[in-house]
C-alpha cells in the first residue's frame, strides 16, 4: 500500500495530491497510511511529495528556467510557497542555490 502511494505521489506531484485520493489509491485511512509511510520511507506522504516538487524544480532551474516558472511548473502554489520550503529543506534560497551552482555566488 505504501509503494502504490509513492507512486501515486510521484506521478502526481505537479498535481494537488489530496488524502483522500491516497486512501483511495490504497485503501487504508490517511492515518494509517502515514504511520506505515513514515515507518517504510522515513517521511511522511506529505513531505515526500514537497521534496519530489523540490527535486523537480531544482532540474527546470539547473536548465535555464526562472524560478516562479520552476515553482508553477512543480506544482507550488507560488515563488513565495516554494522559496519557504526550498530554504527549510536546503538552508538556502532557490536564488542562492543557483547561483551557488553557477559559481556566481
Amino acid at each position: 500500500a505504501v509503494l502504490r502511494a509513492r507512486d501515486f505521489i510521484e506521478s502526481h506531484c505537479g498535481e494537488l495530491v489530496r488524502s483522500e485520493a491516497l486512501e483511495a489509491e490504497t485503501g487504508l485511512d490517511r492515518y494509517e497510511l502515514a504511520r506505515q509511510f513514515r515507518r517504510l520511507l522515513g517521511t511522511s506522504p506529505h513531505r515526500y511529495l514537497v521534496m519530489r516538487r523540490l527535486e523537480s524544480a531544482k532540474r527546470s532551474m539547473a536548465a535555464g528556467g526562472g524560478l516562479a516558472d520552476a515553482a508553477a511548473d512543480a506544482g507550488f502554489a507560488d515563488q513565495a510557497h516554494f522559496t519557504r520550503h526550498f530554504r527549510k529543506s536546503l538552508g538556502m534560497t532557490p536564488g542562492r542555490w543557483l547561483a551557488l551552482r553557477r559559481g556566481t555566488g
